[in-house]
């Protein structure tokens, strides 16, 4: 791993809980130093980092800091007759959320929601959604991790399953969900999983990568679903992690993580990988079964902290979390954020355990004055970066 860079996915809602364009925002970041994107909602925008050095997190903690507090300044300059507030959670809280008229007008989002349409209604709790609608509401984390040659990235991809699921609940943060709180514990995963069919979720391979041909392999085994293009393809499959290949560079891009309140735990997480995928490839450490992971993720995803599996889902955290500050010692890093993953594990907490529980302390029978009262509560830590621990 040379670098890395940070795509994170946020929302806009308003005083009262409804879903705002994040249009005007998008166009008045045009040209500044900020690379802000669209995203399938159009409510949603996407950061971007920079790529950084492995050793530059602190840097990038202070760099999110400063859009954080420009971005509120831009907000309140863009839509001057009504307060906006940009949410970084996982799952949007809105219950106007899964209307229609909600994904972006663009070309390869229409495509993808045409596709969707096809897609039997996702079920969660007995309730149930249009597919088509699903990534209109979810927010993630996206971690780029450059790989030095094709078997360094092969190796790297195979190692991030392997703590997909520990990743999966420290970071869960979507429990609240257009307008309810759920009993899974990463409802977002659930979601998208259905919503994408065979193009989300763990990686269908039938055993653990060989070299970066093995993963071309796997992509032009699936049915396409938009495009016939490799590289779009490759841009098409939204599973956990996935392999993206440049002219001259090969990079793994982590996509199960849900996006962090703060910046401090975005920077936790990141170490979390650094730290784990740098001594595991040194040390070549043994890979569990795909089978195994598959049930771990399943049950992560349900029941977070309570998982039960063949690993005892708790002491493999434990271990997976010493192995990563053991891995940014030997990288000479020192660790600035790991302690908010050890406080979370030691606490059983995550940022959507957080929201579940105040939105029973808040619900006062109006969901889009419970809803604003905790997003309000979100921003404000958001500001101060200050982790939920």
């Amino acid at each position: 791993m040379n670098e890395s860079f940070h795509p994170v996915e946020a929302c806009l809602l308003d005083e009262k809980g409804i879903p705002v364009s994040a249009e005007p925002l998008i166009k008045e970041l045009q040209g500044t130093t900020y690379e802000i994107d669209y995203e399938y909602g159009n409510c949603q925008f996407e950061y971007k980092t920079s790529p950084v050095g492995m050793n530059n997190l602190d840097y990038l903690n202070i760099v999110f800091e400063q859009f954080i507090e420009n971005l509120d300044k831009f907000i309140k300059k863009v839509y001057m007759e009504k307060e906006v507030i940009p949410v970084f959670l996982g799952a949007n809280p809105s219950p106007e959320i899964m209307k229609e008229g909600l994904i972006t007008d663009k070309p390869r989002y229409n495509k993808l929601a045409t596709w969707q349409n096809n897609i039997p209604d996702v079920e969660i709790d007995d309730d149930k959604f249009r597919a088509a609608y699903v990534a209109t509401a979810i927010q993630g984390f996206h971690l780029h991790l450059q790989g030095k040659n094709p078997k360094n990235t092969a190796i790297m991809f195979n190692q991030i399953l392997n703590i997909t699921s520990s990743a999966i609940v420290l970071g869960a943060n979507s429990r609240l969900f257009a307008g309810r709180v759920y009993s899974l514990h990463e409802p977002r995963i659930h979601l998208y999983d259905q919503s994408e069919q065979q193009n989300s979720g763990f990686p269908a391979i039938p055993r653990y990568l060989d070299g970066v041909d093995n993963y071309i392999d796997y992509i032009t085994s699936r049915d396409p679903n938009v495009t016939k293009d490799y590289f779009m393809l490759e841009k098409e499959r939204h599973d956990d992690a996935r392999i993206r290949i440049g002219p001259d560079s090969y990079r793994v891009e982590t996509r199960i993580m849900s996006v962090q309140p703060t910046s401090k735990s975005l920077m936790a997480m990141a170490e979390f990988f650094i730290g784990y995928l740098s001594r595991a490839i040194h040390e070549e450490r043994e890979l569990r079964p795909l089978s195994t992971l598959r049930e771990e993720r399943m049950a992560a995803v349900r029941y977070g902290y309570n998982a039960k599996t063949h690993f005892n889902i708790i002491d493999t955290m434990r271990s997976q979390l010493d192995f990563a500050r053991k891995g940014l010692s030997d990288l000479g890093i020192n660790v600035g954020f790991l302690d908010i993953l050890d406080k979370r594990l030691e606490n059983r907490n995550s940022p959507g355990e957080y929201v579940a529980k105040i939105w029973n302390e808040k619900f006062n029978g109006s969901i889009n004055q419970t809803i604003y009262e905790i997003i309000s509560d979100i921003w404000q830590k958001t500001k101060e970066n200050q982790p939920i621990i």
